[in-house]
């Protein structure tokens, strides 16, 4: 159980970055190894606003167990996600231990660690194979959603769980992946939850807390909008896109409901329809849960390439996307979203070096004095 940290090995990480990380990202990191050297399991609660790079975090503990030969299970809430943080932690560990063949030539035969993704849109072939090695021990990381929880999934060295968005998850999913060893267990959030607080709900978890952003990220400006002031927010949007930024808008609710009250909310399909009329010039693509994770998928990619201006989704982008082009983050009906959505909703921009900003938009002009969105 007890995993040395391999000090050298974390130096070599970081050099192969193409940024320094920050002081609370290497303290943070050490917290997690140095627990991880303990004869008891680690439960650990790693908090850091949104776009403060736990994701980074994460990384460099698992390139840790994996190269003391344990197996990493890495569980967030959402296919998107799943697919995302497969390929950009699979492309971050490739591209290290390449870096490490290169520095060291006792490494010169280094096998790059191998990573799967398993969720419940994988086929059942694909699937049933992944099982197979993860048994058999020949995966290093497993990503995946609520598949991993399955009882048909095994391990053959489970030594680190790690968590991501752990408030989307129940505790018994939780226990039910930690019960596939005894190993490690690190969770991650982006919610603001002060310190003591923290301390008396999550009492069982060590915590470490990441208080800076990386890089030359600006602070995000919101501003509460109420209907009158949609035309001239919307022909800073124009200009925005125009500079060569993209634009994510959130609405309440797929398709036109039935229910007067909820009739006002702006769907995703209509709010598609009236931008195209308000922006002809701009590319608008649409994203929701009901799509296959396929085309979910590929819409990501597109808007990631910049294929599409304007990206207007319902709450499935809320967690860990990320689109450094991204500038704008619009929020339709934001008075039915809670404190945490909407702060998760907010860091989806920002993630870059240019100024980003976050409009709520509300549907009456009391709701935009509405203390929570204040």
């Amino acid at each position: 159980l007890e995993i040395p940290m391999d000090v050298e090995l974390i130096r070599l990480f970081f050099r192969s970055l193409k940024f320094t990380p920050t002081d609370s990202q290497k303290i943070s990191i050490y917290e997690i190894l140095k627990d991880m050297e303990q004869s008891k399991p680690m439960s650990r609660l790693l908090e850091g606003d949104v776009g403060s790079g736990k994701t980074l975090v994460a990384t460099a503990v698992m390139a840790n167990v994996i190269r003391h030969g344990g197996q990493c299970a890495l569980m967030v809430p959402t296919e998107v996600l799943a697919r995302q943080h497969a390929e950009s932690i699979g492309r971050t560990l490739v591209e290290f231990y390449t870096y490490l063949q290169k520095k060291q030539n006792d490494l010169k035969n280094l096998q790059h660690p191998t990573v799967a993704l398993l969720t419940g849109s994988i086929p059942k072939g694909e699937a049933d194979d992944i099982r197979q090695r993860l048994a058999a021990g020949t995966i290093d990381l497993i990503i995946g959603t609520h598949a991993l929880i399955e009882d048909s999934v095994r391990f053959k060295n489970l030594s680190l769980v790690i968590v991501d968005e752990q408030h989307r998850f129940g505790v018994l999913q939780r226990e039910r992946l930690k019960e596939k060893g005894s190993p490690h267990f690190l969770s991650m959030t982006a919610t603001p939850i002060p310190r003591t607080l923290a301390l008396t709900a999550y009492g069982d978890h060590d915590l470490s807390v990441l208080t800076e952003k990386p890089g030359k990220r600006q602070p995000i400006h919101t501003k509460v909008v109420s209907p009158n002031d949609r035309k001239t927010v919307e022909h800073f949007i124009d200009q925005q896109v125009e500079e060569g930024r993209q634009v994510f808008v959130i609405c309440p609710l797929i398709t036109d409901s039935s229910v007067d009250e909820m009739a006002e909310i702006k769907s995703v399909e209509q709010e598609a329809a009236r931008l195209k009329e308000g922006f002809p010039h701009r590319k608008i693509a649409v994203l929701h849960g009901k799509m296959h994770p396929k085309e979910k998928d590929e819409t990501m990619q597109q808007f990631k390439r910049k294929e599409s201006d304007i990206l207007v989704s319902t709450s499935v982008i809320e967690v860990g996307i990320d689109v450094p082009n991204a500038t704008i983050m619009i929020i339709e009906g934001s008075e039915r979203f809670g404190l945490a959505q909407l702060h998760q909703f907010r860091g989806r921009v920002g993630r870059g070096e240019y100024k980003s900003y976050c409009f709520l938009f509300t549907t009456t002009q009391e709701q935009a004095r509405s203390v929570r969105l204040r």
